[in-house]
């Protein structure tokens, strides 16, 4: 992992030497700053959500089997109880509004977990490793424009790489860390 991260700075120094050799410091200080603040955003959000997965797993909560076998089969087609069931549902004809008004509940009720749960995940979407390269891109873009220098073409070229740099490197760090 440090060999790639340490082979891709390499290609970037020689980059930027180029330009800067070229006498394009404008396009250079652009891209500059869109890729390094675009870089540290992705990081900052895989390393979070990693983070926030790894709790949720410590405290046990993870995929159950009726969530898996409703992924795998929606529409029970391969559940032999399913059919007994389907049979008895077609004779009866009459839908019984009290198992309609508890299957609602049930439902309401997951609804209200999925909020607790969107609140335990605030952590991993407020932390501050993905806030301030955030706050550092829109500075940089602001001091940039403010002093007449923002190119937009590299400054767009400078996120676009960076964000694929960085999605190369969170996958090889998600694959290492497995």
């Amino acid at each position: 992992m440090i060999n790639i991260i340490l082979r891709l700075a390499l290609i970037n120094l020689l980059f930027a030497g180029v330009l800067f050799i070229q006498g394009y410091w404008y396009w250079l200080l652009n891209f500059e700053l869109a890729f390094i603040s675009s870089v540290f955003i992705i990081l900052g959000s895989f390393h979070g959500y990693k983070k926030m997965i790894n709790r949720r797993l410590e405290v046990g909560e993870g995929m159950n089997n009726e969530l898996m076998d409703k992924l795998e089969d929606p529409y029970n087609l391969y559940d032999d109880e399913s059919e007994n069931l389907d049979i008895e549902n077609d004779q009866k004809n009459e839908v019984d509004l009290v198992t309609v008004v508890k299957e609602e509940k049930k439902r309401l009720k997951q609804d209200k977990q999925t909020i607790k749960k969107t609140i335990q995940s605030t952590p991993g979407i407020f932390s501050p490793l993905r806030f301030i390269p955030y706050a550092v891109l829109i500075m940089s873009f602001i001091a940039l424009n403010n002093n007449h220098i923002l190119d937009v073409v590299a400054f767009l070229v400078g996120l676009g790489v960076g964000i694929a740099i960085a999605i190369f490197l969170g996958k090889k760090w998600i694959s290492l860390s497995e």
